[in-house]
């Protein structure tokens, strides 16, 4: 199973905020409604002026700014995050949002275990306590492209040239921030670069910022572009390929977080085996 669609057509409100928030919107591209069950992606805003009450999740949650200046506030602390900055806030940690600028802020969140499967798991709370032996309650940074290792195949551990190249990869989100249930990472392909088809044991989200990449999703081929987005749920058979002339950046979710080993099933290395 699979999704792709174009943030520009996805219709958004303020959902579970509603009550609790003004002038904020939030565009859902990966949830339940679209097929996913392990995670939640949406593009929010808030308008000048806008703002969020103090709350708390029964999950985890990342943030990545896309256009403007984020004040956060949690743990008695007040950070603006501005345009690639990032952010994580882990589970039953208070936090408050609001847009102190003119100009409306927007930022990718992405949520897991997936909200509102079970319980009641966003809480709107002031003055609550954190939760016990929590060291870190949050925790943020910035990316900066030429962070970013020189391309090649070998983007993660048991990846190589034959089946990835023209690729580099920084894990912003996940176990070296404290994220136990997602991953959440900026991925760039030079012109050329490539993955071949393969499947995994868990989801992928992908929301383009830059360039046109040529997207096989399920056999299905599609051209996406900044702006757009795509899903592929557990065991969904996929491969990217830059055929343009520029670089194309994305980031993309990964939830559950993937095992230490054997994290894509690559088609072509099993393929020989039927050839026999």
């Amino acid at each position: 199973m699979h999704l792709r669609g174009t943030l520009s057509e996805t219709s958004g409100s303020a959902g579970r905020y509603a009550g609790h928030s003004s002038g904020h919107t939030r565009r859902p591209i990966i949830d339940r409604a679209g097929g996913s069950v392990h995670q939640e992606v949406v593009i929010a805003e808030l308008e000048p002026g806008g703002r969020v009450e103090t709350h708390l999740h029964a999950f985890e949650e990342a943030f990545y700014v896309l256009e403007g200046e984020l004040v956060f506030e949690a743990a008695g602390a007040t950070e603006k995050l501005a345009v690639n900055d990032y952010a994580f806030v882990d589970r039953g940690v208070g936090h408050a949002l609001r847009n102190d600028s003119g100009a409306t802020v927007r930022w990718l969140e992405v949520c897991a275990p997936q909200p509102g499967a079970t319980l009641e798991d966003t809480v709107f709370a002031e003055g609550h306590a954190l939760p016990e032996g929590l060291d870190v309650p949050y925790w943020r940074d910035h990316f900066d492209a030429a962070e970013l290792p020189q391309p090649s195949g070998a983007i993660l551990e048991g990846f190589d040239a034959a089946n990835v190249g023209g690729a580099a990869l920084k894990i912003l989100v996940g176990p070296a921030t404290g994220a136990s249930q997602l991953n959440l990472m900026i991925v760039q392909y030079v012109p050329g670069g490539f993955i071949n088809p393969h499947d995994h044991a868990f989801e992928e989200g992908f929301f383009f910022l830059e360039g046109e990449i040529e997207a096989n999703l399920g056999g299905e081929i599609s051209t996406l572009r900044a702006g757009d987005y795509c899903w592929s749920a557990v065991g969904d058979m996929h491969a990217l390929k830059n055929r343009s002339d520029g670089v194309v950046r994305w980031l993309e979710t990964q939830v559950p977080q993937p095992p230490p080993r054997y994290q894509a099933r690559f088609t072509a290395e099993w393929e020989r085996f039927l050839a026999q």
